[in-house]
């Protein structure tokens, strides 16, 4: 038996994730954020330059715990103090770098269309785990 759920725009979508299923709502926004830090994070590295240190593999988005109703992740640089440093222009060769601002500035420009995608990659994903664990 198969059941047909047709949904026609946002107000529709809001109904069913608050409604009908609200710890999937969460965890598909956590997810959702989640990818969205990890593009922002991946289009740092390509910005960053090259360097003797770990900065680029130390570069990852972390899920944080966030407080009710609220979802976080964050992207940090661990072992690599100094991007700071090349980020503002202050490291050894003065000039400003500035990787973390060009891609939060490339991840503004492109947002809806970024969240809109991975939104639905997880929404669908969410979905089919429903489908299979109903039979």
């Amino acid at each position: 038996m198969k059941t047909t759920v047709t949904l026609k725009g946002i107000d529709d979508v809001n109904n069913m994730l608050e409604k009908i299923a609200p710890r999937q709502a969460i965890n598909i926004m956590r997810a959702t954020v989640h990818d969205m830090a990890g593009s922002i994070s991946k289009d740092a590295k390509a910005d960053m330059p090259v360097d003797e240190g770990d900065m680029k593999k130390g570069t990852k988005h972390h899920r944080r715990r966030g407080k009710p109703g609220q979802v976080q992740s964050d992207v940090a640089v661990a072992g690599a103090f100094y991007w700071r440093f090349l980020e503002y222009g202050q490291g050894p060769d003065g000039e400003e770098h500035a990787f973390f601002l060009k891609a939060v500035e490339k991840m503004r420009s492109e947002m809806t269309a970024r969240f809109l995608t991975s939104f639905g990659k997880k929404w669908e994903s969410a979905l089919a785990r429903a489908r299979k664990r109903a039979g």
